[in-house]
Parts: structure tokens; sequence; C-alpha cells
């Protein structure tokens, strides 16, 4: 069973469209690009595949986005102090290391969405899986008006806070789902039903050992891909050794590596990485498997 937080229905009106959005970000095209096939790992450096910079995506946005993401940051700064969100305190911390690098993430998207996909960019389904405070998925959805968005949270103050700022800002193409991922993946109503879906890691995560974020989110989040959508792993300065780890599990979820895209970041290490996957072919029926096995039982 999954919950849906209930969300304020209002029309969202934009003079701006997610092409037109997409089309002034100051980004460069990838210098390579990849066929829907492993990476040979071997050859993969501290140079990623592309590179997209920009002093501000937030500055690309129309007014009603910019007053949008505003609200956003007061709210979750306000709830941050009666619940753990983030552990950014400062207004500016937010928009530089949080609404920055979710932002960020459009352009490599962009690129390998019409390059491998061969579809609308303007009409998306996204899902965000572990959404946490809603980055990026609530982000992406207000400077993407035309993308449907799906936050996926397990925790219920979590989906509370989710389900607040997305009334607050007034969007109408957000979802809000309880439950837990592996769930989630199992469910006819979500598995395989999303064009793109995207996790991010916003810091090491220890815990996982040589696995890491990367091999976990791809069991969590491949199985919710339609075959030839994207998943897009937003990840830290250098996650090469964290993606050949990860090659087996991806494989077995009916996916492939695309490219690694760097983009500028102002988190501690200056520049995070998006990881990029093409699903080929069906998760097979098992994946994912039961909750809390994929963390004791890593592919």
């Amino acid at each position: 069973m999954f919950y849906r937080c209930k969300i304020l229905n209002v029309n969202f009106p934009s003079s701006m469209s997610v092409g037109t959005f997409v089309k002034h970000l100051p980004f460069s095209k990838p210098k390579t690009s990849f066929p829907p096939q492993r990476l040979n790992f071997k050859s993969l450096t501290t140079t990623t595949t592309c590179v997209t910079r920009s002093s501000s995506y937030f500055e690309t946005l129309n007014s009603r986005q910019k007053d949008q993401i505003h609200l956003y940051v007061d709210a979750l700064l306000q709830w941050n102090q009666k619940m753990n969100l983030t552990a950014v305190n400062e207004v500016n911390e937010v928009m530089q290391r949080h609404i920055e690098d979710s932002l960020a993430i459009i352009p490599p998207i962009q690129n390998s969405y019409i390059s491998s996909c061969n579809n609308s960019f303007d009409n998306l389904r996204i899902v965000d899986v572990g959404s946490g405070a809603g980055l990026p998925g609530l982000v992406l959805a207000v400077a993407c008006p035309g993308w449907e968005v799906t936050l996926v949270e397990s925790m219920n103050k979590r989906c509370l806070f989710l389900e607040h700022a997305v009334s607050l800002i007034g969007l109408s193409n957000v979802q809000v789902v309880r439950e837990r991922a592996e769930k989630l993946g199992q469910d006819s109503n979500f598995r395989e039903r999303f064009d793109v879906a995207v996790a991010r890691a916003v810091a090491e995560m220890k815990v996982l050992g040589s696995f890491g974020f990367f091999c976990f989110s791809a069991e969590y989040c491949l199985p919710l891909v339609r075959v030839g959508g994207l998943f897009v792993a937003a990840k830290g300065h250098n996650p090469q050794d964290e993606v050949k780890s990860a090659e087996r599990a991806t494989n077995l979820m009916g996916a492939s590596v695309l490219q690694l895209c760097s983009v500028e970041s102002h988190s501690p290490h200056g520049q995070r990485t998006a990881i990029i996957c093409l699903k080929n072919r069906p998760t097979p029926r098992k994946y994912p498997r039961d909750p809390g096995t994929p963390t004791k039982e890593p592919l």
C-alpha cells in the first residue's frame, strides 16, 4: 500500500515553456556521447564526458518561478528548525548548494533524453526517489511546469513538509507518495511508468561501504523507469569507482551507463556529477527486492 498526500490543485500559469527555459541555460553541449552500451571502465578518468557550467541557473527562471523558489526556501528553513531536512541553515547556502545543484541537472537530462530517447522533452514523467526535502524533484517541478513530478519519500514527517511546500507555492504538477521505493517498484501503478527517475546524494554515504549510493539507488530507481527512459543519479565529484562497482547492479536492472556529466556546484568539492543511465530492457520481476534486502545483500 502507498499513501498519497493531498496537494492543492492550483493552475500554474507560466510564460516560459521547458524548451524555452532550457534554451536560455548557459551550458555547453557534451563533447562526447556514448551509445546505449556498457562503458569501458578502464578508460574512465577524473575527467567526465561532458561539462555544464553556469554562474547561476536560478537567474534563468522567470519572476514567478523565482518567487516560488524563495517561498520554498523560506518554508524549508522554517520547518528545518523542528525536523532534520537539511544541514544547511542559511538562505544563501540553500540557494547555492541545493537550488543551483538541482537546476544544474536539467541540461544533462535534456541532452541525454533528446539524443537517446527520441521523444519530446517538454512533457516528461519524473520520479524523485528518496526526495527528502524535495531536492531535486520539487525544484525541477518549478523550473519545468510541463513535467509531471512524483516525489517519493518513506518518512511521514518529510511527506507532510512536501505537502505543505507544494500547496504553499501552488504546484499542480506534483504528487507526493509516502512509500518505500522497494515496494513502489513492485506496484503496477508505478513500475516502469516514468520517463526519468532522479536521485540525489547530498553527502558521501560511508555507511554503504565500497558499493556506495549509486549501487543501491539503481535497484531503487530503475524498476520505476520505462524501457527507453533514463535514470539520473546526482553524485559527488569523483564517482568513477562507484560507477564501476555498480556495473553489475545496473545491468541486472536492464540498464547501462550512458554518460557521466560534470556540473558546476557549490558543494565542498566544487562540482557534482550526473550519472546518466539508459534503460534498454525491462527490469526482471524479482527486482526491487524486499525492503532492507538491497542494503544487506548488495548486488
